[in-house]
């Protein structure tokens, strides 16, 4: 089912998804997804608090996120330990938190079945993502959840040092997939960033799994699938 408004001309020939809320979400509510940093943090550090490990690691996002600048894995890292009084970390520590798959993910459920015929149609695809984790620690967390081989390329905020809504990560990803703005769809639960990548010339729509959109000037799908019904309408 359709929502707002349906995709339009000029032909969609490449899609662009955003990562988590869009196609991922953390592995089921029995998961401990800080159970491999606690374990890390117990080894080098045993006197680290660890019940105030999960204020540290939103304190340490909300304070890149006020100074207005974009954050490595390695500059996040040691945000989150100095905010756990661990102001100097050994670089053994840092080591195993930068290669530590520290938030188990899976797909929606729908996920998979619509990357499949998307990919079948020859669609080619990418992720556009604000994590901070290596492109080949992202590549390996989509291999291990079976969606690795839908995707030409993943645009890690992590290793281009921007995040959306900066032009330059969007225009990295449909780079890669050849296509320009105006034939390739925008994917994201964030309407604010599917509104920035229309005005950059893309084709955007919100996806909204509630079915109460935040934007409803935008074109929207309550679920992953309804964009097989539309993407390539003529």
């Amino acid at each position: 089912m359709a929502h707002q408004q349906r995709l339009r001309r000029p032909r969609i020939r490449a899609i662009l998804f955003d990562s988590s809320g869009t196609l991922i979400r953390p592995a089921g509510p029995c998961a401990r997804p800080y159970q491999d940093l606690e374990e890390i943090l117990r080894r080098h550090w045993p006197t680290a608090p660890i019940e105030d490990l999960p204020h540290a690691l939103r304190s340490a996002a909300a304070m890149l996120e006020r100074a207005q600048r974009f954050g490595t894995r390695d500059g996040y890292c040691r945000t989150f330990l100095a905010e756990l009084g661990i102001g100097r970390p050994s670089q053994p520590l840092l080591d195993e938190l930068i290669a530590a798959d520290l938030s188990p993910v899976q797909p929606f459920s729908e996920v998979p079945t619509t990357l499949r015929r998307l990919h079948e149609r020859g669609l080619p695809m990418a992720v556009v993502t604000d994590s901070l984790d290596t492109t080949e620690s992202l590549r390996t967390s989509y291999e291990q959840i079976g969606l690795r081989g839908y995707f030409r390329y993943f645009a890690v905020a992590g290793e281009l040092g921007c995040r959306k809504p900066d032009p330059a990560i969007y225009r990295a990803a449909s780079k890669a997939l050849g296509e320009p703005p105006q034939h390739t769809c925008y994917i994201d639960d964030n309407g604010d960033l599917v509104a920035a990548a229309i005005r950059l010339g893309y084709r955007g729509i919100a996806l909204c799994r509630t079915g109460t959109p935040t934007r409803p000037d935008l074109p929207y799908i309550a679920a992953l699938d309804e964009i097989l019904e539309h993407i390539n309408d003529p």
